[in-house]
């Protein structure tokens, strides 16, 4: 079973994940705790992946809803800190052209900030 700890920087919302997003482990944590922070009102999520030891098509999906999840509400989803399993896995499947992925979770949160920033001045149409 994977732990998810829940922290704010600014306007960015933090997850730590550890452990296994796998079927044999996942039990819809993830999503449900991002979905609460998003209904709160979070929109710039970071997820920490870098305890995360293991992922199958399971723990993708629950990545999967989190993007999905977050863009629908107009925010922004970053992964960060990925084992050198994860980035292969992302690699091979090609999921690093579908999520940001930053190397560490300072640059994902500053990203993250950043966009929210310019995204508060530009106009309305």
């Amino acid at each position: 079973m994977a732990s998810i700890d829940q922290r704010r920087d600014g306007v960015v919302t933090i997850f730590t994940v550890h452990g296994a997003l796998t079927t044999a482990t996942g039990d819809g944590e993830l999503r449900r705790a991002v979905r609460a922070a998003v209904d709160e009102g979070a929109r710039h999520l970071v997820l920490n992946l870098e305890d995360v030891v293991d992922i199958d098509s399971s723990g993708v999906a629950e990545l999967a809803s989190a993007h999905i999840t977050t863009s629908n509400r107009g925010g922004t989803l970053r992964l960060c800190c990925l084992s050198k399993k994860l980035k292969q896995i992302f690699a091979i499947t090609r999921l690093e052209d579908v999520f940001a992925i930053d190397a560490s979770e300072s640059a994902a949160i500053a990203v993250a900030a950043k966009w929210d920033d310019t995204a508060r001045i530009r106009p309305r149409f």
